[in-house]
């Protein structure tokens, strides 16, 4: 009887040490997400569009087609602590500048002022800083396909 109770007090401890390891191996995989962001509606102003200088060519993947530095300056609809008043560049989704088939796409010209979203992280360890143009897909990679 007590060799039967040593088994099955051996087998619980077991048990719990399996149950707890692969918890910790699920939270241990988790990288990144989930994240919250605080969210800053505003407007955009297209500052510049033109070639993108040429030291900086190399901060990116090489492109099928001549890359455009593409500008603008960021203005919320109610201040917001911490918000440079400088200009930002935009990209695409993957951190490629656009091109001009692009630009031309989702009139991205100097002087268009378009909506925009200011997003700040609150939690997790994703991207800190986002802005969010609602009416441009920044994921759109036509561009990366032959004519």
């Amino acid at each position: 009887m007590a060799v039967a109770i040593r088994c099955l007090a051996i087998l619980c401890f077991l048990a719990a040490c399996l149950i707890s390891n692969r918890a910790m191996a699920r939270t241990e995989a988790m990288v990144g997400g989930p994240c919250r962001y605080a969210s800053f509606p505003g407007k955009a102003t297209i500052v510049s569009v033109g070639p993108v200088p040429p030291g900086d060519s190399g901060n990116f993947p090489p492109t099928p087609y001549p890359p455009l530095a593409v500008t603008f300056t960021f203005a919320p609809d109610a201040p917001v602590a911490g918000e440079p008043d400088a200009p930002h560049a935009f990209t695409l989704a993957n951190g490629m500048p656009p091109g001009l088939r692009y630009v031309e796409r989702y009139g991205l010209a100097p002087g268009s002022v378009l909506p925009c979203e200011l997003r700040r992280i609150r939690h997790g360890t994703c991207t800190p800083v986002l802005y969010v143009f609602p009416r441009i897909d920044a994921a759109d990679y036509f561009e990366l396909e032959r004519p």
